[in-house]
């Protein structure tokens, strides 16, 4: 019999130290040739404790691999040629797809360009057309505020006049009735 320690049953705690106290049960043969192993429990006084499984050797099973299939030693230089061209044709194929795609991307940056372009100048004719109408409003207005300081300026000489002739004849008046 080989004895080995079940490592999903060990169970240490704090010690090695102390003298092992061993209980051994055998193995019982059942009818359908199945074993029922009994463990064998190692304890110690330092409370350090495992279970020994008591049982034959195993054998391993060995692994079958797959047989891979027989290499074809021979190729005729037919069946070489014609996975030449293939290649060959599988290349180009890919390399007009790379073309045709790259071609698309140019359109589609191109297409983009001119879209950017062309909100530019709807930009810049928008923003021209409400400065040349801010330019015109404020042009007017301030046309308006110069004829209105002009107005204001010809009463105010007119009146100055009319002060300036009243104050003449109070003065021409008060000279004669002083006289």
């Amino acid at each position: 019999m080989r004895s080995f320690i079940c490592p999903l049953s060990f169970r240490a705690l704090d010690t090695f130290s102390r003298p092992f106290a061993c209980c051994f049960y055998s193995e019982i043969s059942m009818p359908s040739s199945t074993l029922v192993k009994e463990c064998a429990e190692v304890k110690t006084t330092g409370g350090v404790a495992y279970d020994v499984i008591l049982s034959e050797p195993k054998t391993e099973t060995v692994l079958k691999r797959p047989v891979s299939p027989p290499k074809k030693s021979e190729k005729s230089l037919t069946d070489i040629a014609s996975k030449l061209a293939a290649a060959e044709e599988r290349r180009k194929s890919m390399e007009s797809q790379l073309l045709q795609r790259l071609a698309e991307e140019r359109a589609l940056a191109q297409e983009k360009a001119s879209r950017v372009m062309k909100d530019n100048n709807n930009f810049q004719e928008v923003t021209k057309k409400q400065l040349d109408e801010k330019m015109q409003v404020f042009e007017e207005n301030r046309n308006a505020r110069f004829q209105a300081l002009q107005k204001r300026l010809k009463e105010k000489e007119i009146h100055g006049r009319e002060v300036r002739n009243h104050k003449r004849s109070i003065s021409q008046e008060n000279a004669e009735n002083g006289n």
